[in-house]
């Protein structure tokens, strides 16, 4: 008797964790579909997490794609990512889409369970599926400052709060949507100073603010980012996400000692975050601290034994150890598991240059260089590979 109420106790849980991961589902499917209508390009539901495409179901429907993710602890986790819309109106009905389609579920249900005749386990179901539809709709549509930390690191929030920012954004001045204007064109320098027009004018706002420090990362303009964002924070209380950032920027400037306990501080709280510790590990690699750094890459493949940064850092580490076909075997893996990665590239280049084959390693290090590398010695590893093909000629 105890065995079958376990049971049914499971399998209670198990329809529970189910009707928020479909929910889940329509809700994202709730922002695709106007995406589709309004704006350019392909439009990404991610369902099981915030973006994370490792160990996911992929499929694709002309421009809709889905990544669909089995993931106990992530069964209320999704986004839809797509380009944004040309005018204010259709972008709020994009970001409504999610809360409407939630809303919409649950009133059909509701309907259901009132005036439909069906069998106890039918409504029981219907009421499962109620509660968790129009629970979505109302933790959605209610503004929550919380951000909530995507899988590449970057930080979104809830539609409630980013339809309050789009309020917002309309009643803005006009220096900030010819800024807004160059920002999309990827002309940062001249949006910038736009930017600026608007704090100058009591336009404060977190949003403008994230523009201004992403126009000085964009155009590598790290020591400018990082007086920036001290300057913003000096008088504020940092969220984690707001550590791992501010250790990017104490790592483009190479003071790695404070990147590392930027990086420490996140993971006292998100301690099983594999992308901040390959970040961990990289800057104790930049401090020389080669037995430590390897830690760093072996826990995170622990956690996620598909993530390629860590197999590239560790494969650096081999090469550093002259363990040449640790460092071969670990490289070709990141390479297989994302060729998108400027530093796998710039990795196997430096191998195939301790291995004295400069053919294969000039174009791995043109192929990091054009990919977006921000290795400070790259040009000059180009150049001596360059110039040992050119005496060998």
């Amino acid at each position: 008797m105890v065995l079958v109420g376990i049971l049914i106790g499971a399998i209670g849980i198990l329809i529970v964790l189910s009707s928020r991961s479909i929910t889940t589902f329509f809700h994202e499917l709730g922002h695709a579909i106007p995406s589709l209508l309004f704006a350019e390009g392909d439009v990404v539901v991610y369902v099981g997490s915030y973006g994370d495409v490792s160990k996911s179901l992929h499929l694709t429907f002309g421009r809709l794609q889905f990544y669909l993710s089995f993931n106990f602890w992530g069964w209320d986790l999704g986004m839809c990512v797509g380009r944004g819309a040309p005018y204010y109106a259709q972008q709020m009905l994009i970001v409504l889409g999610g809360p409407l389609i939630s809303l919409m579920i649950a009133f059909i249900l509701l309907y259901v369970l009132i005036f439909v005749e069906a069998e106890d386990g039918v409504k029981s179901l219907c009421a499962v599926f109620f509660v968790s539809s129009i629970w979505d709709f109302f933790v959605n549509i209610i503004p929550n400052r919380q951000a909530i930390q995507l899988h590449d690191g970057k930080v979104t929030y809830n539609d409630g709060y980013q339809l309050k920012q789009l309020w917002q954004e309309s009643k803005f001045p006009d220096a900030y949507f010819t800024g807004l204007a160059l920002f999309e064109k990827k002309d940062f320098t001249a949006a910038l100073p736009h930017f600026d027009a608007c704090l100058e004018n009591g336009f404060d706002q977190l949003i403008v603010k994230e523009k201004i420090l992403a126009c000085y990362i964009e155009e590598r303009q790290y020591q400018e980012a990082l007086d920036f964002f001290l300057d913003e924070m000096k008088t504020k209380r940092m969220k984690p996400f707001q550590y791992e950032q501010l250790g990017d920027l104490f790592t483009q400037v190479q003071n790695y000692e404070s990147a590392l306990n930027c990086y420490l501080t996140y993971l006292n709280i998100h301690y099983k975050d594999e992308r901040v510790l390959c970040k961990k590990g990289q800057a104790l690699l930049s401090l020389g601290e080669l037995n430590l750094a390897m830690d760093e890459f072996n826990f995170a493949l622990r956690i996620n034994d598909k993530y390629a940064m860590a197999y590239s850092f560790r494969g650096r580490i081999f090469l550093s150890m002259k363990e040449w076909r640790r460092a071969e075997a670990d490289l070709m893996k990141a390479l297989e598991l994302d060729n998108k990665e400027p530093s796998t590239y710039l990795h196997l280049g430096m191998y195939y240059d301790e291995m004295g084959e400069a053919k294969k390693a000039l174009p791995a290090y043109e192929k990091a260089k054009e990919m977006g590398s921000d290795f400070h010695g790259i040009d000059y590893k180009i150049a001596a590979v360059q110039q040992a093909l050119d005496r060998d000629d």
